[in-house]
């Protein structure tokens, strides 16, 4: 009797947590799939951009405190000290 009233409980916990039952798809447009372009694009889609950000120890910059880069590859490098005073650069990525 309590392995009934559990099985029940956890079927309706799992059925809230999913939405509950399927429901019709009224109001919503029918597309053809067959006239839709595909085509294919980079991750992010567009132009990218790779940054280097210089990090300085006084509001004026003059003082070099740390850097960090992002490539066009993807890798993050960081070194020095990260601080409230920096100055961004971003370069285009062939």
């Amino acid at each position: 009797m309590a392995l009934s009233r559990w099985v029940v409980g956890i079927s309706a916990l799992l059925l809230g947590a999913c939405g509950g039952p399927a429901e019709s798809g009224a109001g919503l447009p029918v597309g053809d799939t067959a006239s839709v372009e595909q085509r294919s694009e980079e991750p992010g889609g567009g132009t990218r951009y790779g940054q280097h950000r210089t990090y300085y120890h006084d509001a004026a910059k003059q003082n070099w405190a740390g850097a960090w880069h992002a490539d066009c590859s993807g890798y993050i490098t960081q070194s020095g000290q990260v601080t409230a005073y920096f100055t961004d650069t971003f370069f285009l990525c062939s």
